[in-house]
């Protein structure tokens, strides 16, 4: 596709607007997964007219490699979510604000390691166990969305799953450590203020009549790990997805074949984890399906529809205005928040191919890498990965772990805040944060 028409973005747009809208408007029929999946197939049906039109050497060939990218992107997220699932931290956890502390500052470290899907699935509920029987517990699942959900996954195309599409489509693999400053100042402060907050308000609770509940020394259970072997399959997954990103190219070449072997690599570590875990630490954990179907249903539409949105924004990035690197952190972070950071990540790297482009053409949206090393485009890319996954947490709909928190902690009978309630905390703690981001970095 040399000159992609503005028409073919319309289902793009339209997709992503039915995203943010049906859950809040018609979230009866949305809750339904086959209807996701209903949705979905609308809006792809006239991109996918459109692409078999175009030809076999131009719209079968990004189809074709639209359905890979999309299959190595669920084969990810449903094998950390998996395993992720399978470990349970049991004992007789008091949530003082230090433990608290300490859980946030863990999830910090671990989500670009396991993927902010992974740690949010791994430590939500051993912290909301550890503090049942505090009053207060909004502003836990707050902060832990804030961190562990979306700003610790930064490091590492593991992390969150923006930088996992950028990996797909060339970025090297540890490109992304170069956001460790931004990375350590968003969460670093993120985990001080919470302590702060945390400890305030446990001095609160001491003060009440019926104060802070501590578990006696005879009643506590000794901590265990459940499930532990599964943080050898989780250990496979990050060997698998470096070993791909380091030499995957030489050994398979840059197609099917090494696609399929990280597919393969990816799903065997899943099912390793299903044939070892015992069936009651599922249990404890309320394992469930869902969630991950729920993002195979919403995802398999996005990447479809986003194929020409991407095509016409590396045609004609560099006259749409957005030039400069912090008006790409803040453009792609304000998309990020109210919808997906997955597709806007794409979305505005294709558009920062634009601009690097200029008017010689060199750079492909196909191939990210090229950008990454680029002297105008790095930072570019650096602007519009920060501004994905960080701000992917201003709303509950800005990332797939988000409303995954939300509703474990619902299940657990923590209070959390409406759409807009949340959106408040957010504005008045991250944005201000990611202002200082946005003038020391970009």
């Amino acid at each position: 596709m040399v000159h992609t028409p503005a028409w073919a973005v319309a289902p793009f747009v339209t997709y992503l607007i039915s995203i943010a809208a049906l859950p809040l408007f018609a979230g009866a029929f949305w809750e339904h997964n086959r209807n996701k999946l209903l949705v979905a197939a609308l809006a792809s049906a006239p991109v996918i007219a459109y692409l078999l039109a175009a030809g076999p050497l131009a719209g079968v060939h990004l189809l074709a490699r639209t359905i890979v990218d999309y299959a190595s992107f669920i084969a990810l997220l449903g094998a950390l979510f998996t395993i992720s699932g399978g470990i349970c931290l049991t004992g007789s956890l008091v949530g003082t604000p230090l433990v608290n502390t300490g859980f946030l500052a863990a999830g910090a470290l671990l989500g670009s390691v396991i993927g902010t899907t992974g740690a949010s699935v791994l430590l939500i509920r051993p912290l909301l166990r550890a503090n049942a029987r505090r009053p207060y517990a909004t502003h836990l699942v707050v902060f832990f969305i804030f961190i562990v959900s979306n700003g610790a996954g930064l490091l590492t195309p593991l992390g969150d799953p923006p930088l996992f599409l950028g990996f797909l489509r060339g970025v090297p693999f540890a490109w992304t450590l170069r956001l460790v400053a931004p990375w350590l100042i968003v969460n670093g402060t993120l985990v001080a203020l919470f302590a702060i907050i945390d400890r305030t308000l446990a001095a609160r609770e001491r003060r009440r009549p019926l104060p802070l509940v501590v578990v006696e020394a005879a009643e506590r259970e000794p901590l265990r790990l459940l499930g532990a072997i599964n943080l050898v399959w989780l250990l496979g997954i990050v060997v698998v997805v470096f070993v791909m990103g380091s030499v995957g190219t030489r050994l398979f070449g840059d197609g099917l074949l090494r696609a399929a072997v990280q597919i393969g690599g990816m799903v065997a570590c899943a099912l390793l984890s299903l044939k070892t875990t015992p069936r009651e630490v599922h249990s404890t954990n309320r394992f469930s399906w869902l969630p991950i179907l729920e993002v195979a249903a919403v995802f398999v539409g996005v990447f479809i529809t986003m194929i020409p949105a991407l095509s016409f924004l590396g045609e004609r990035g560099a006259a749409l205005g957005v030039t400069k690197p912090w008006q790409f952190f803040w453009a792609a972070g304000a998309l990020s928040s109210v919808l997906d950071n997955a597709p806007t990540y794409l979305t505005f790297a294709s558009l920062a191919v634009g601009v690097a482009n200029g008017a010689h053409g060199t750079l492909s949206v196909d191939d990210l890498g090229a950008l990454a090393v680029h002297p105008t485009g790095q930072q570019l890319l650096a602007a519009v990965s920060c501004g994905a996954v960080l701000m992917g947490a201003i709303t509950y709909i800005g990332n797939g772990p988000n409303f995954m928190v939300k509703a474990i902690a619902e299940q657990h009978h923590v209070r959390m805040p409406s759409f807009f309630g949340y959106t408040l905390w957010s504005l008045a703690i991250l944005v201000p944060l990611f202002g200082v981001v946005s003038h020391l970095f970009f």
